[in-house]
């Protein structure tokens, strides 16, 4: 079993010789990282307040789907 491992070793040390460890390791192949889109203003600055006006009920709840599936 010795026998094997040096071997195995010395193969692997052969490989390792072929590649040049200095480099500085790459994760991206793209020079971006962690692209975001630009925030844009709301087009309706009212867009809350209409949205609440659409859903609340009269007692000032505002009203969502009760579960169908039960």
């Amino acid at each position: 079993m010795m026998k094997e491992v040096e071997e195995i070793i010395k193969k692997f040390s052969e490989v390792l010789e072929k590649y040049n460890l200095e480099e500085e390791e790459s994760y991206y192949i793209i020079e971006k990282k962690n692209v975001l889109r630009e925030d844009i203003p709301e087009r309706d600055n009212n867009y809350r307040e209409n949205f609440l006006k659409l859903t609340k009920n009269e007692n000032g709840y505002v009203k969502v789907e009760r579960a169908h599936w039960l």
